[in-house]
């Protein structure tokens, strides 16, 4: 499917599943070259941030948890980037993206940009950033109400909890990896291209993933306290439980002792 939309000067073209007949109609429109146009036909495993005459073309991948995303830990997107235009591609439906085209102009970025273009680019990146701090977010309570949990007796089941969210953080850390140096060459490369304001909105998106890596790395850290306490607990548990084990073989050894000897005498 092929969705277009205008903003001023600029048009934004998101092709979503796209067919091969809508990959060479843009490819055609916009004199793609034929190595992007295959990468906007079908997903990659591979980061790519590459720089041609005049535009720009970026495959990212984005967390996503498995549940939202239809068993997948993340989302691929495709970008081509030109003077006055936009082009995405996606192979599943993104909150995203129905956010940031009902408010291009509310894009939460410091200050509206003053080129079309960097309005569509820029602002739907902050809302992809947006969409991960949320993410991170929805595990943090969620580990609020695992760290309740365990101290309200429930220790054995935040264990399948615990692993869960360090999975999900686990995922997140290893999608995210590349972003640094992808966003660096976006900035550095960028400003040769487009000019300062594009080199300005990089490094802008590249420090709002910083911060929002940051707090990845403070809740992997709680994560993993968190499951090193509930072990202790669980520990301390087992012990108290084998030796009232203890104690109450030992007293059932005593007062069946005692009956034997009784009978014993008695008989």
């Amino acid at each position: 499917m092929k969705n277009i939309y205008k903003y001023k000067d600029a048009t934004w073209i998101d092709l979503v599943k796209p067919t091969a007949e809508e990959v060479d109609e843009v490819a055609r429109d916009y004199n793609l070259s034929g190595t992007v146009a295959a990468g906007l036909l079908s997903p990659t495993s591979r980061h790519i941030v590459e720089f041609g005459p005049r535009h720009a073309y970026l495959v990212l991948h984005f967390p996503a948890f498995k549940d939202d995303n239809g068993g997948d830990a993340a989302f691929e997107l495709d970008f081509v980037i030109g003077d006055n235009y936009l082009i995405t591609a996606r192979y599943a439906k993104i909150e995203a993206f129905d956010k940031h085209i009902t408010s291009l102009d509310e894009n939460g970025l410091s200050k509206q940009p003053e080129h079309a273009r960097n309005v569509l680019f820029f602002g739907l990146l902050r809302e992809l950033v947006a969409n991960f701090e949320h993410k991170l977010s929805k595990i943090d309570h969620w580990t609020r109400d695992i760290e309740k949990n365990m101290f309200d007796g429930k220790e054995s089941r935040t264990i399948f909890e615990l692993s869960e969210a360090s999975r999900h953080l686990i995922d997140f850390r290893k999608i995210t990896a590349v972003y640094p140096d992808a966003l660096e060459a976006l900035e550095m490369e960028g400003q040769k291209e487009f000019g300062k304001e594009f080199s300005d909105f990089s490094e802008e998106i590249s420090t709002s993933f910083h911060k929002a890596r940051l707090k990845m790395d403070m809740l992997a850290d709680a994560v993993r306290e968190l499951r090193e306490t509930n072990d202790s607990i669980l520990s301390v548990k087992q012990n108290n439980s084998t030796q009232l084990v203890a104690v109450i073989t030992l007293l059932t050894d005593v007062v069946v002792g005692a009956v034997l000897i009784y009978l014993a005498v008695h008989h």
